[in-house]
């Protein structure tokens, strides 16, 4: 907040003594939006008030107020405090081309939802006085609607080399919101993005990419979300070393999250935080003391306006829509953790530093949120119908949509962290163990850390220990993530980590190191890998590699163990889908990748469609590397549910047993064969009342062979496993 009032100061000094009321009222509609510009008076209002009529009005009270913002919004000082200091908006001009305000103009975007033609005034303060020729618009202002062939865009105000790291573009970008009481009312092309009472509000991001990017094919894209009191430019490429903030084969959006607002005579409080996810339906920054004493709705404005900045730029660059890598330090990384809950199909992977999942701290953003302990209800519902809260949107358990799974989660936070509601304590480590208990995706990464992630050279812990590639972690590079995970794609959530007694344990969230709570770093599911390239997904099969890390060049990357051992869980399947409340029944084999014998198998039961296999062994990468079969047990072609084939045991060694029972008494055929099309084939007879056989198989070579039975109800097959 000093650096924003000190922008203001500066800006004061460039007004002082120039003009005394606002004048030269133009607007102009352009890109789908109206644009409206005048000329501010000194000393600046602490607010504009905007207005707009059919017809020529010579009061405020004779037309419709449909804006109104704060001498920071008005002035884009955003601009000012992150591009540069006589930074103004470019904005588009009817015909084409760029308008690029002077110093002294101030601006509002208005976004129609209808064609028509209206005069717009401004007023200050609490003025009601419309002149013409001074601060209302000459003549009416013929406004279009089409939102098919003429949407909303975002406009590019700036471009300049990174100034933390060589090789990098920077491109600064804004929007403006369209603010409604009614939530529900988008345009097509554009979703409200503010309550009413913050129609028009301006927002800045940028974009950075590496030099000689080819734009041509599909580029991952990696967002970042500042903590509180942060900007977006401490996201720019280079910045926090610490964490290596370098895309490599794709772009870098780095949000900003400072709601302006007025709060009262006193100095105000400009930069109200919305956690990155929106705020109360009827919070009005112009009313002092704004606080809610009935309940009231949280929408997730904030979360609206970033998915659609996503949308529009995977319609404007070759952004690919399933590697949208997504992170987040301390209010960031609640509202990361609140973005993937709420879109979890939205993004390929999430990474979160220093969430203390508990949401803000009572007292705390009252007036964007309430108490803490109103818990107000959002706008969105879980996957039961119910509707989500605050609080729900910030811890790792709670559901906050229609899916049921996460996309994959790395979360890192440090013992020594005392910051607030961001702090480790008991709540932080409970967070970790449920995690940890329902398989959802989440590896977990502790260590000595304290809050920050950009303190610089002396910043020194287990996962960064240095600035060199040598001396931190792999996992939270932008570059590692970005061409790795996908949304599309499902991935192995290995959990039940702290039953390993090979692996660290946090303790009980006592704050500080070397207290004996627990260990001082360590990690559940940190060292795991498998290869996205080679990961099977299809109806019939789920399969992937996976191994400990025994090969980075940080050595703290490398497991400390030959092997460990947890269950797992397959998260996000996109084509080996089990029925939802049926239960079923599953198989599932290990190889070894290098010679290709099965390590162990088994059967095992799913009681409702989240397939889960228990006691899997991983190993380090040095010693083996595996790979993890899971296969439904039956797959059968059963017309008008006439019959049905049960073997066993599976996976069998000498002998299977074979049951047929089919609806009439008929003669059939029954054939098994190998799955990889090996000539190795036999085939039995059975005559009416025959349902029963037991086939001899120490003389079958190992491997997967297809079991089917042919008779006039159609054609039953199941999949089984010979092992000897």
């Amino acid at each position: 907040m000093n650096n924003m009032k000190n922008i203001l100061t500066l800006c004061l000094a460039l007004f002082s003594g120039l003009l005394t009321a606002q004048t030269n009222v133009r607007a102009w509609y352009a890109q789908g939006q109206v644009w409206i510009v005048w000329k501010a008076g000194f000393p600046l209002p602490d607010w504009y008030s905007v207005y707009a009529k059919p017809s020529a009005f010579s009061n405020t009270t004779e037309a419709l107020r449909i804006g109104k913002l704060h001498k920071f919004e008005y002035s884009c000082a955003a601009l000012k405090e992150q591009v540069a200091l006589n930074a103004t908006p470019r904005i588009p001009l009817p015909g084409g081309g760029m308008y690029q305000l002077d110093t002294l103009e101030a601006l509002f975007v208005f976004t129609p939802h209808q064609a028509g033609a209206l005069y717009f005034a401004v007023a200050a303060n609490e003025e009601t006085a419309v002149i013409a020729g001074q601060n209302i618009t000459d003549n009416v202002v013929q406004i279009q609607y089409n939102p098919a062939n003429d949407p909303v865009e975002c406009h590019l105000q700036a471009s300049f080399p990174s100034p933390f790291a060589a090789g990098f573009n920077c491109f600064a970008f804004m929007m403006w919101s369209d603010g409604r009481q009614n939530q529900w009312e988008n345009r097509p092309d554009f979703p409200v993005t503010a309550n009413f009472a913050k129609n028009g509000m301006p927002h800045l991001f940028f974009v950075s990419a590496p030099a000689g990017l080819d734009t041509t094919q599909l580029f991952p894209m990696s967002v970042w979300l500042h903590g509180g009191g942060g900007t977006a430019r401490q996201s720019l490429p280079g910045s926090r070393a610490e964490i290596n903030i370098r895309p490599e084969t794709g772009i870098l959006l780095a949000h900003d999250d400072n709601m302006m607002g007025y709060r009262g005579s006193i100095p105000p409080n400009l930069e109200e935080p919305t956690w990155h996810f929106g705020w109360r339906k009827n919070y009005d920054p112009f009313t002092p003391d704004n606080i809610p004493v009935d309940v009231d709705t949280i929408v997730n404005y904030t979360q609206r306006r970033y998915l659609w900045i996503d949308s529009w730029l995977i319609r404007r660059f070759n952004v690919d829509p399933n590697r949208i890598q997504l992170y987040g330090h301390s209010m960031g990384s609640a509202g990361a953790t609140a973005l993937a809950k709420c879109y979890p199909d939205h993004y390929a992977s999430v990474n979160i530093f220093n969430n203390g999942f508990g949401g803000p701290d009572p007292g705390t953003n009252v007036t964007t949120f309430g108490e803490a302990a109103q818990n107000f209800p959002t706008n969105l519902r879980n996957i039961q119908g119910e509707t989500v809260r605050l609080l729900n949107l910030f811890n790792l358990t709670d559901n906050c949509s229609d899916s049921r799974d996460l996309p994959f989660l790395r979360h890192w936070h440090g013992k020594s962290d005392d910051n607030g509601t961001m702090r480790w304590d008991a709540y932080v480590v409970g967070n970790y163990r449920k995690a940890d208990s329902l398989g959802i995706g989440i590896q977990h990464m502790w260590s000595e850390r304290g809050h920050g992630v950009d303190t610089g050279p002396d910043y020194n812990d287990h996962w960064v220990n240095g600035l060199s590639a040598a001396s931190q972690t792999v996992l939270d590079n932008v570059a590692y993530n970005e061409a790795r995970f996908r949304s599309n794609q499902s991935f192995p959530a290995f959990f039940n980590h702290q039953w390993d007694a090979q692996n660290n344990d946090p303790g009980t969230g006592m704050l500080g190191i070397n207290n004996g709570d627990g260990d001082n770093w360590g990690a559940w599911g940190g060292w795991h890998r498998w290869d996205t390239e080679t990961l099977l997904d299809t109806p019939q099969e789920w399969a992937v590699d996976a191994w400990l890390e025994s090969d980075a060049v940080f050595d703290n990357d490398n497991c400390p163990h030959d092997s460990l051992t947890a269950s797992l869980a397959i998260r996000k399947p996109q084509q080996f889908k089990l029925q939802p409340g049926t239960g079923n029944s599953c198989y599932a084999y290990v190889t070894d990748l290098n010679t290709g014998n099965i390590i162990s198998s088994g059967g095992f039961f799913v009681p409702d469609d989240l397939a889960v296999v228990h006691n899997v062994t991983v190993y380090r990468k040095d010693i083996r590397k595996i790979r993890i079969h899971v296969l439904p047990a039956t797959s059968t072609s059963e017309p008008n549910n006439e019959a049905s084939l049960l073997v066993f045991p599976n996976p069998a060694s000498s002998q299977l047993q074979l049951r047929y029972q089919a609806s009439r008494n008929e003669p059939v055929l029954l054939r098994i064969s190998r799955v990889d099309g090996a000539s190795e084939e036999r085939i039995l007879e059975a005559q009416p009342g025959e349902n029963l056989w037991t086939l001899n198989t120490q003389d079958f070579a190992s491997g997967w062979y297809i079991l089917s039975v042919q008779g006039a109800a159609g054609i039953v097959t199941q999949k089984v496993l010979i092992r000897h």
